[in-house]
């Protein structure tokens, strides 16, 4: 079997159609989401703090992400955070299983932000880490964030992520270099977060 296949039968095995937490129910990313998306991440407060989000960003923009995620081989299951009471759309989240950085699984999220200092981002990283040590057999998954994204840090700490390197990043999109912190949260990391 190819790395490849390797990584598209590892995204088989993560295939969960929906996870739910106290507040919120994390579920695929349909259509019927586009305008939803494009509201969300048509914010530049938020562009600023990812790597590849474009600014401005609009309806083809969501539609092209929903495309692209929803193919069968493309190695990472990803999410629509929404909440469990109301059924608003709050996010994005995902696990990316096809090892492009590092060798290494990855994971990243984003919420609107009227979501935002709620709770809400720590909520879906954990569920996403839960799943990706109960049902994988990795026993590390990279996590990266811009070195000015304090309130991620801040997250990726409470799921046990230690820091491990920084690089300096050429944003395609942004066309300027940034500075990026990688952090790795290992099955044992985790197990701590989950004790503490």
């Amino acid at each position: 079997m190819t790395r490849e296949e390797k990584n598209q039968a590892q995204s088989l095995a993560f295939a969960c159609e929906i996870l739910t937490t106290e507040n919120l129910v994390l579920r695929a990313p349909n259509k019927d989401d586009v305008q939803e998306i494009a509201v969300l991440a048509n914010n530049k407060k938020i562009s600023n703090m990812l790597e590849s989000m474009p600014y401005p960003y609009f309806d083809k923009d969501a539609e092209a992400f929903i495309d692209n995620v929803s193919r069968p081989e493309a190695g990472e299951v990803v999410f629509a955070i929404t909440h469990a009471d109301s059924g608003a759309l709050m996010g994005i989240c995902g696990l990316h299983l096809v090892k492009r950085r590092f060798e290494l699984p990855h994971m990243g999220y984003w919420l609107g932000e009227d979501f935002w200092g709620r709770g809400y981002a720590t909520e879906s990283a954990r569920a996403l880490v839960d799943l990706f040590f109960k049902v994988g057999t990795e026993e590390t998954l990279l996590i990266s964030v811009l070195e000015a994204n304090v309130a991620s840090r801040r997250v990726i700490e409470k799921c046990g992520g230690k820091f491990w390197k920084q690089e300096k990043h050429f944003s395609e999109v942004f066309q300027k270099e940034q500075t990026v912190d990688h952090f790795r949260i290992t099955r044992e990391s985790w197990m701590g977060a989950v004790a503490a």
